[in-house]
């Protein structure tokens, strides 16, 4: 089992539709969506969180209510008591983009905007800051994967961008960084030692709520 799904919400929610979402997430994550802001940002949180129930549910044949969460120390999500169903899931713009495999993964989308010179000397290895060399899509190739590899080691914060390269032959021998998804808005890399491609699916707003509502 190794599965991505990329959801593009188009058209947006309409007001009515995300109120009836937030039937599907439990009091605590509602009150939590609540405090947000900006509407991007509490509908990216609902969306994302209701994505990753529904895909786990269908990837491994369990019930929605069956599934309980936590975090471990560092603060990635993991369910409890069912250790053989991993998942991750990321979110920018209007995408969402959600893995789900049966070892630990990580998972990064990007929106592709102008850069600054003084991130890549920032964030990025020498190497690494060769290989982009002033391109967006470079650029953003290398950071998807960065913080796709933190996001499956699970330590957050614990490990920074410039302390590994993305082309280190030795990681490169265990770990695999996966393009799930690219376009002229975004770019999408997993990272997981598993050496095939996961399979990708692609929704739009209509067809995932109709898939639940």
């Amino acid at each position: 089992m190794f599965e991505t799904v990329i959801l593009n919400i188009i058209p947006e929610l309409l007001q009515d539709e995300f109120e009836t979402l937030l039937n599907f997430v439990s009091s605590e994550k509602r009150e939590r969506i609540k405090q947000f802001h900006f509407f991007r940002d509490a509908r990216n949180c609902l969306l994302g969180d209701i994505l990753t129930r529904v895909e786990i549910s269908r990837s491994s044949g369990l019930r929605i209510e069956q599934l309980r969460f936590t975090t471990n120390v560092y603060g990635k999500p993991l369910l409890i008591d069912i250790p053989y169903i991993h998942f991750n899931i990321s979110h920018a713009g209007h995408y969402i983009a959600c893995a789900i495999t049966d070892e630990p993964v990580g998972i990064d989308i990007e929106l592709i905007k102008p850069i600054e010179q003084k991130i890549v000397e920032r964030f990025f290895t020498p190497d690494e800051a060769v290989y982009i060399n002033g391109h967006e899509h470079r650029f953003y190739e290398v950071w998807t994967k960065k913080e796709s590899r933190i996001k499956w080691e699970g330590k957050g914060l614990q490990r920074s961008l410039p302390s590994f390269s993305v082309f280190d032959q030795s990681e490169r021998k265990k770990l695999m960084y996966h393009e799930v998804f690219h376009n002229d808005e975004a770019i999408c890399h997993v990272c997981s030692t598993k050496q095939r491609p996961p399979t990708i699916r692609k929704m739009e707003t209509i067809e995932f709520i109709q898939s639940i509502i």
